[in-house]
């Protein structure tokens, strides 16, 4: 499977096990400290990642079978053990005693099925699920959808075409439903996706929303009295659909039934807290290592509060509204 091009990424086998690409069935090689090109047992790294704490205590902790530590693990099996991972399915498919042991309060257990609905629509920012749908996707036995009003494609900003989505009113119920924002809402403010909306998150066990997703989800009534977050340019106008606005990166409320996350980025932040709400703090941590999310910005820009004057008023131009918007948030500005 090409990842770039030039470089060759490793296959996963149904066995739950991978091999190095290129080496033939007949040369692969048995199980021994030879992982570069050799056989290598999912099951076992998985567990020796997520419970082995050689590296702390000073003791190299031998894989039962396979004569290695972790150490050797991460020396010669890294690229083999990193592809199955980013590719999601072979070492993340089950939910396993070492991910579920820093539990979280929720109406799920960490170990239960877990079906997410992201909702998609014309004029929606790509980035507002992508992000949460990267952390998502690697959680144990989770299953992730996406649905339009009408299903098939939808055109995001930018004139992104993505699909093929699956229709709203097929689907009967979810877990946990997803509202991303956009720079157009009009799609999702319509009665028809306003009914779908509304009629899924009543019956989800958590209503969530990503930057002016909030704003979508507040227009059903489902929000009234809830606290949200929203885009730092939009937040207050959650107050005009009975939702209490809250300017912060992430927000919960009633003990997790409803979460949101602030603007576009803060969709990354978000979804690793509901990861650690519904799978544990270990998945959460080992989600967020995957993918490498060290955010180190250049500027310290991503904030009216942080970003120098010229460029806010720049962005109040760019985003009507963003200037009253902001005036009644204390401390902002």
């Amino acid at each position: 499977m090409a990842l770039f091009e030039g470089y060759t990424t490793f296959e996963p086998f149904n066995s739950g096990s991978i091999i190095c690409a290129g080496i033939e069935p007949e040369h692969e090689r048995k199980r021994s400290g030879a992982f570069a090109c050799g056989l290598i047992d999912l099951e076992q790294i998985k567990e020796t990642i997520l419970t082995d704490n050689s590296e702390n205590n000073g003791s190299e902790k031998p894989l039962t079978g396979a004569g290695c530590s972790r150490r050797d693990i991460l020396k010669f099996g890294g690229i083999a053990t990193l592809s199955a991972v980013l590719g999601g399915g072979a070492l993340l498919g089950r939910a396993t005693p070492a991910l579920a042991q820093v539990a979280s309060k929720s109406e799920l257990a960490p170990n239960d099925p877990l079906d997410i609905l992201i909702v998609n629509y014309d004029g929606g920012t790509l980035l507002d699920f992508a992000g949460p749908s990267e952390i998502f996707h690697r959680l144990p036995n989770t299953n992730v959808r996406y649905a339009s009003l009408n299903g098939g494609d939808v055109t995001l900003e930018f004139g992104v075409v993505y699909g093929k989505t699956e229709r709203l009113a097929d689907i009967d119920k979810t877990d946990l439903i997803l509202v991303p924002g956009g720079s157009n809402l009009t799609a999702p403010m319509r009665p028809g996706y306003q009914a779908q909306i509304r009629r899924l998150a009543e019956s989800a066990k958590h209503v969530t929303s990503v930057c002016n997703g909030s704003l979508v989800l507040a227009a059903t009534g489902i929000l009234k009295g809830k606290r949200s977050a929203c885009h730092w340019a939009f937040v207050n106008k959650l107050s005009e659909y009975g939702a209490i606005p809250v300017p912060d990166r992430f927000v919960e409320d009633d003990n997790g039934r409803f979460m949101s996350g602030g603007g576009v980025t803060a969709g990354i932040d978000f979804a690793l807290r509901v990861a650690q709400k519904l799978r544990g703090q270990q998945a959460a941590e080992f989600t967020q290592l995957v993918i490498e999310y060290d955010p180190a910005p250049p500027f310290h820009s991503g904030h009216p509060k942080d970003a120098r004057p010229e460029v806010v008023a720049m962005v109040d131009k760019k985003l009507p509204g963003a200037s009253r918007g902001l005036a009644r948030i204390p401390g902002v500005r």
